[in-house]
This record gives structure tokens, C-alpha cells and sequence, in this order.
């Protein structure tokens, strides 16, 4: 009975192939995790803005309603955090004020607020 041969080189080809695909949709996949992960920041930032936003929209009818609204002065450079834990809507990644002595730390990320220049 005779065999059918294997074309010399054969066994090499399909080997490059197979890595060469492998990388392929490695790196596929690496880069659609990236993009990924850079959408999710973006929109978590995005989300977290709108919840102060919002927020500081409901201090302000509060004040209004009051009559009170030469109190919106105080909000200038105030810590709008403090009016998110008021209304238990503190982002969980929020490090807290940050003074003058902790300002050098900015390496672990999160949100924080600056007293020491208002922001």
C-alpha cells in the first residue's frame, strides 16, 4: 500500500502559519481590549461629572427656593464632594481633600479634591 508523502517543508509552513495566526489575534485582541478599557474610563469620568453637575444643580434650587441664593457665592471654589456624601453619591474611587501636604501623591488614581487650589 502506498502513502501519500509529505511535501518537504510542510511541517515548517504550518507551524509558521499557526504562530503567525496566533500573534494575529493576539494582538487583535489586545488592541480591542484597549480601546475597551479607554471607552470605560472615558464614560466613567463622563458619568461621575454629570453626577456633581447634577448635584450642584440641586444645591442651587435648594438656595432658590430658600431665597437664600446670595449663599451661591460659598459654592466658588467649595468642595463639591462634600455635597455628593450629603446626598450619598460619592464616587467609590474618591481619595478625599487633598492639602498641600498630599498633592505630590498623584499617582494612584481616583478622584480628589485640591483645597489648596480650589479644584
Amino acid at each position: 500500500m502506498k502513502q501519500i508523502s509529505v511535501p518537504p517543508g510542510a511541517l515548517k509552513f504550518r507551524l509558521v502559519m499557526t504562530v503567525t495566526l496566533v500573534i494575529v489575534f493576539m494582538l487583535v485582541f489586545f488592541n480591542y481590549t484597549n480601546r475597551i478599557s479607554v471607552t470605560i474610563e472615558k464614560t466613567s469620568i463622563q458619568q461621575t461629572k454629570n453626577i456633581i453637575n447634577s448635584t450642584l444643580m440641586v444645591v442651587f434650587a435648594g438656595y432658590a427656593v430658600k431665597g437664600e441664593l446670595e449663599r451661591l457665592n460659598e459654592l466658588n471654589g467649595a468642595n463639591p464632594f462634600e455635597y455628593l456624601e450629603k446626598y450619598s453619591l460619592l464616587p467609590p474611587t474618591y481619595r478625599g481633600d487633598m492639602g498641600v501636604d498630599q498633592s505630590g501623591d498623584d499617582s494612584k488614581p481616583g478622584w480628589y479634591y485640591d483645597g489648596a487650589k480650589g479644584v
